[in-house]
């Protein structure tokens, strides 16, 4: 019994790090939200992790997190409701690569 509940922890494991991702760019931070732009120029939506991205502001960094959406709601006052859905990254782990961003195409 010990043996296969340790099976399966490890299972279970192994499980979350493959929900990860990690992607390198420029972090943004504008109105309370921050983003990281790649080389592409496609802007992610980080989530969490402010105390870690924080002092990275500007500089060209590696995000590990967790791929998800969050709703936006985008409708003006008296009009039919809207909303957007955005992809986000919920931040995990931050690395720092440089002090100054790449150019895209670099």
């Amino acid at each position: 019994v010990l043996m296969v509940s340790a099976v399966w922890l490890q299972a279970q494991d192994a499980g979350k790090t493959s929900d990860l991702t990690t992607i390198e760019g420029c972090l943004r931070h504008s109105e309370g939200q921050y983003t990281l732009i790649d080389d592409t120029n496609t802007i992610h939506h980080l989530v969490g992790g402010a105390k870690l991205l924080t002092h990275h502001i500007g500089h060209q960094v590696e995000i590990t997190g967790k791929p998800g959406t969050r709703t936006l709601d985008t409708t003006p006052a008296g009009v039919a409701s809207a909303a957007v859905v955005q992809a986000t990254i919920e931040v995990k782990s931050v690395k720092h690569i440089a002090d100054t961003c790449k150019s895209a195409g670099e």
